[in-house]
């Protein structure tokens, strides 16, 4: 007899990195961050960002965060745009 459940299939569970930027308030000090986070949709992002925040102010009593873009990290460049731009 065969088993009732096969090999979890990997690909439908496909990640991408998102690009979010976000700024913290922790008493009266303002940071501003910019950071690449690797999720599978916005709810993932939310709850690893969560887990990066806990992590980076674990100390903290408050921290306020204002979330100002979270936007999927698109690898398609233009070549046209930077050329001439630059040159090795």
């Amino acid at each position: 007899m065969e088993p009732s459940t096969g090999p979890q299939e990997e690909w439908e569970t496909t990640q991408r990195a998102w690009m979010v930027e976000y700024t913290v308030q922790v008493g009266e000090e303002m940071h501003r961050h910019l950071s690449m986070i690797m999720a599978g949709d916005v709810s993932d992002v939310h709850h690893m960002l969560l887990k990066e925040l806990r992590k980076e102010y674990q100390s903290s009593e408050r921290v306020d965060v204002t979330v100002h873009r979270i936007e999927p990290i698109s690898t398609n460049t233009d070549a046209l745009y930077f050329e001439g731009m630059y040159a090795p």
